[in-house]
């Protein structure tokens, strides 16, 4: 048995994941389980009930963080790095991903992609709370674009180098995206730019490409036009 990656693809951690093994180039595969409809399933390789899980080989334990699984890739196949080796860019591209992970999941993730995708598609609801949505796109994401225009600043990449702090913030975008969300390149431009340079890293292209086949994103994009 070899590296086996539990997870809806369109999921922003699964995303994030993905991308990581795509980049190191180690060879996966994935058992698209969604955890609304699956719950079971998932619940035998990890008692949380959350995805993304990776099984790194047949006597391996479970890794069940998508955090710990980048790290772990990292570990596995050192370069390139998206860890970097240096400390202080290893501390701030580390501290990028936990905003990621916490502060954008939540407004990307949980308000806009949870209630324009999961709640209709996965759901099977008529639609999710729009209110929700609305409140996000116009009061609470402008902040978090305007911190994540100031990480990047004038660098191509957040910690110089395409890193999991890329990585962990255009994954959330990239939801956000599928869910209709469109960014103000016109006011925020740097963003714009700095998101294209992330699509366009060979691990995350191959990534969005395999996404684009699913049943889920040709739903997403004919419902809001993505």
């Amino acid at each position: 048995m070899g590296v086996a990656l539990i997870g809806y693809p369109v999921s922003p951690f699964v995303r994030k994941v993905r991308v990581a093994l795509e980049t190191k180039g180690i060879s996966y595969t994935l058992d698209p389980i969604v955890p609304y409809t699956e719950r079971e399933k998932v619940l035998t390789v990890n008692p949380a009930g959350t995805v993304p899980v990776l099984i790194p080989g047949e006597s391996a334990a479970p890794i069940t963080e998508s955090a710990d699984v980048v790290a772990w890739s990292d570990q596995t196949v050192p370069s390139p790095a998206i860890i970097p080796k240096d400390p202080q860019l290893r501390a701030r591209a580390l501290d990028v991903q936990r905003f990621a992970d916490g502060q954008m999941a939540q407004v990307f993730g949980g308000m806009m992609f949870g209630q324009r995708i999961v709640v209709p598609y996965y759901f099977g609801k008529a639609q999710g709370k729009e209110d929700m949505v609305q409140n996000a796109i116009t009061q609470l994401a402008p902040p978090l674009l305007d911190t994540v225009a100031n990480l990047i600043g004038d660098e191509s990449f957040v910690a110089r180098d395409f890193s999991v702090a890329d990585i962990a913030m255009a994954s959330w975008l990239r939801g956000a995206r599928l869910a209709g969300f469109q960014l103000d390149e016109a006011r925020w431009p740097m963003v714009a730019q700095w998101l294209g340079r992330c699509f366009d890293q060979p691990g995350f292209a191959s990534v969005i490409a395999s996404e684009e086949k699913t049943e889920v994103v040709r739903w997403a994009r004919a419902r809001y036009a993505a």
